[in-house]
């Protein structure tokens, strides 16, 4: 019986005297290496709100993007604003924003690069209107086979119009959604 608690406690202690590498693993992604993911890939964001709404809506898809400026043209599945909208595809236009863990000094903080992600839409109907800016990041969480995973999250601001009503405001709507393919 000493001699089992003897080994035991050795183990014990070997486990806790191993150094734990804190080192995070990041991603340098280029926008050629997002434009892979997300348009040749065919990779898109569902944007449920971590499943409390409808995943069969809100679906940022990606068209193209510019390699050297992060611009993208894209479409969003019948968004989900207030008031609501009919279903229906609406172009989005924006941009992907790198910005490198690598120091002036040529160091990386070993996290990774950060994406942040802007894009707006507008749409006009017969005497109403919808116009609306997203902000959020995207966070890469790596490879599952040939899938890139990851989410995306930040907030939409969104005005209304209509006829007799004039502009009314409805934001901030936090949004945020799994990569998906």
């Amino acid at each position: 019986m000493l001699k089992r608690s003897c080994l035991a406690a050795g183990l014990f202690l070997a486990v806790l005297t191993q150094p734990v590498s804190a080192q995070v693993a990041g991603y340098h992604f280029t926008y050629a290496d997002l434009q892979k993911i997300f348009v040749q890939n065919n990779q898109y964001f569902v944007l449920d709100d971590e499943g409390f709404i409808d995943p069969t809506l809100n679906h940022l898809h990606f068209t193209s993007i510019d390699t050297t400026t992060g611009a993208f043209t894209g479409s969003l599945w019948a968004p989900t604003l207030l008031p609501p909208i009919p279903q229906q595809t609406v172009p989005v236009s924006g941009t992907i924003t790198i910005y490198s863990d690598i120091s002036d000094l040529g160091l990386s903080a070993g996290f990774g690069n950060s994406y942040a992600i802007s894009f707006s839409w507008t749409l006009n109907g017969i005497c109403q209107g919808q116009q609306a800016f997203y902000d959020g990041a995207i966070v890469f969480r790596g490879y599952q086979g040939a899938k890139m995973r990851g989410n995306l999250a930040g907030t939409i601001t969104s005005y209304y119009s209509a006829c007799g009503i004039g502009i009314l405001p409805y934001s901030p709507q936090p949004v945020s959604g799994i990569l998906t393919k």
